[in-house]
């Protein structure tokens, strides 16, 4: 994950990974929590010596060094779960449940239907909109390639 921020028109990137440019296009800023061997980076050191090396005012970056202060976050700030949020996750049994559930009442809306294995692509699609279920639904369901 990251954060972004808008700097005097100047896109900023705090992450803990390299970006993917495809996704978001490229920032001006680059600004890492840890390095490549796992330690703690400080977000306003990165800063001081951006805003050294460009001539930048330190002043404009306020709220980045405000939100990332040193010792206020560590280098797994950006992992997406937490063991503690592990344990409190949705469990896994019940969403079993509910894919079995929404199956058999697909399953019960394709009774009396009959598709061969060679099924046009306009057979299949004409089932999901009579039926609802959706055309890979159906594909498993009749063995269709």
């Amino acid at each position: 994950m990251s954060q972004y921020y808008n700097i005097k028109g100047l896109k900023v990137r705090i992450s803990d990974h390299e970006p993917n440019e495809s996704l978001r296009g490229t920032s001006d800023i680059e600004l890492y929590v840890r390095s490549a061997d796992n330690q703690l980076l400080s977000i306003e050191s990165q800063i001081e010596y951006i805003c050294e090396r460009r001539d930048y005012d330190i002043a404009d970056f306020q709220e980045v060094v405000n939100d990332w202060k040193d010792g206020s976050y560590g280098k797994d700030i950006f992992s997406s779960k937490s063991e503690e949020e592990e344990e409190e996750a949705p469990d896994e049994g019940r969403i079993a449940d509910m894919r079995r559930l929404r199956n058999d009442a697909n399953e019960g809306k394709l009774n009396g239907y009959i598709l061969s294995r060679y099924a046009s692509h306009k057979e299949i699609k004409d089932l999901s909109e009579k039926t609802g279920v959706s055309q890979s639904f159906i594909k498993k369901h009749f063995n269709i390639r």
